[in-house]
């Protein structure tokens, strides 16, 4: 919960913005987007695209020790482009249940028009319906830790080496268990959690939106754990029945 110099992908790919001025820059460059809030740093790279990771290759992202964390979701492609056997790297990856987090996207993406996925088309259509026609997610975890693309098949031996993956190089989160997640993350990063600030932030995005789910039925795409301010949250109903065909 410390500050870190990080680039975010649920921050709109700031790192390499054109109103930054720093989208064509020729080295590694930490900058403050938020003069509100000085402890806040990007470095100047995109890594939630393959281009973006291959200009974040050229500029020697990793090797330059001016970022602390690397968000991306093509873990294959930025493992093989952006780390070496001198520049290692951990994987900090937080689960959900793959039938909360389809049942989500359904729900969210009939009313993000600011996604590029926004589809209003799903509004009035049955989840079930979307499920067994529409959902296109087949094994997601599984093809993006094995590098394939989501048009492509696994078999068990995919599926067998992906968890292999998991268990020797990720550390592992839960996000119907955010408090716990979040407290085993901060002790690897080294992050001290137990001062005042660590504890208004453990406050502000997992006490409160647990409190919260507990007084209603409507869900949030952070399971339980919702924002004061409501950010990165999408209030949809629980789904409690034919979960086998929304497993995928």
């Amino acid at each position: 919960m410390a500050p870190h110099t990080f680039h975010n992908v649920n921050r709109n790919r700031l790192g390499a913005d054109p109103r930054f001025g720093h989208d064509q820059d020729h080295e590694i460059v930490v900058f403050h987007p938020f003069t509100t809030d000085p402890d806040i740093k990007f470095v100047n790279v995109d890594t939630t695209s393959k281009s973006g990771i291959l200009r974040a290759e050229q500029l020697g992202l990793v090797a330059s020790k001016k970022v602390d964390i690397i968000f991306t979701s093509d873990i294959s492609f930025a493992s093989e482009h952006l780390f070496d056997p001198e520049h290692k790297g951990r994987i900090y990856a937080l689960f959900r249940h793959p039938v909360d987090r389809a049942v989500s996207k359904f729900y969210y993406l009939q009313t993000a028009t600011w996604e590029r996925t926004y589809r209003p088309e799903w509004v009035g259509m049955d989840i079930i319906d979307w499920a067994t026609e529409e959902n296109a997610d087949e094994n997601f975890i599984v093809k993006k830790l094995m590098g394939k693309k989501l048009s492509e098949t696994v078999d068990m031996s995919d599926l067998i080496i992906a968890k292999e993956i998991i268990r020797q190089h990720f550390v592992v989160g839960l996000m119907n268990d955010m408090e716990e997640s979040v407290r085993r993350y901060n002790i690897v990063l080294g992050v001290d959690y137990a001062g005042e600030r660590g504890q208004q932030c453990m406050e502000q995005y997992v006490s409160t939106g647990r409190r919260r789910l507990q007084e209603g039925e409507l869900v949030n795409t952070n399971e339980g754990n919702l924002p004061n301010d409501n950010r990165n949250s999408n209030p949809h109903p629980k789904v409690r029945e034919n979960w086998d065909l929304l497993h995928t």
